[in-house]
């Protein structure tokens, strides 16, 4: 008797910290209107629903490309992208509730850009 109390024990112990445990990336895949265009990136989880760094696919890689650099839970985040532009201070804005990305200039440099990219409509996970 006293095995099985053990072992159902360490049974609740080891569904319990399976089920405590938090994904280390949150993936979101984007496309735009005529589902032509596709951007996939990938946050960095940190503690309370946070996100730090930022990555995007590549060529079939994953790279960092910058830092989030606000969000509110539930609401919005707004990302880097390094990489969309060189010598462009550009963001994105994505909006959870429609769960639209939109482009963001951050602030131009030597580099004025003609026009910005679309906008596109994002599946989280």
């Amino acid at each position: 008797m006293n095995t099985i109390i053990k072992l159902l024990l360490l049974f609740i112990f080891v569904l319990t910290t399976k089920l405590n445990a938090q994904e280390e990336f949150t993936n979101l895949n984007c496309y735009n209107n005529k589902k032509s265009n596709l951007l996939e990136f990938r946050f960095k989880n940190e503690e309370n629903d946070l996100f730090s760094h930022v990555y995007k696919k590549v060529k079939g890689n994953f790279i960092i490309i910058g830092e989030v650099v606000g969000q509110k839970s539930s609401s919005f985040i707004l990302f880097e992208d390094k990489y969309q532009f060189l010598g462009v201070d550009f963001a994105w804005h994505l909006d959870k509730n429609t769960k639209k990305l939109r482009p963001v200039l951050l602030s131009e440099g030597t580099i004025k850009l003609k026009k910005m990219p679309e906008e596109f409509y994002c599946n989280v996970f």
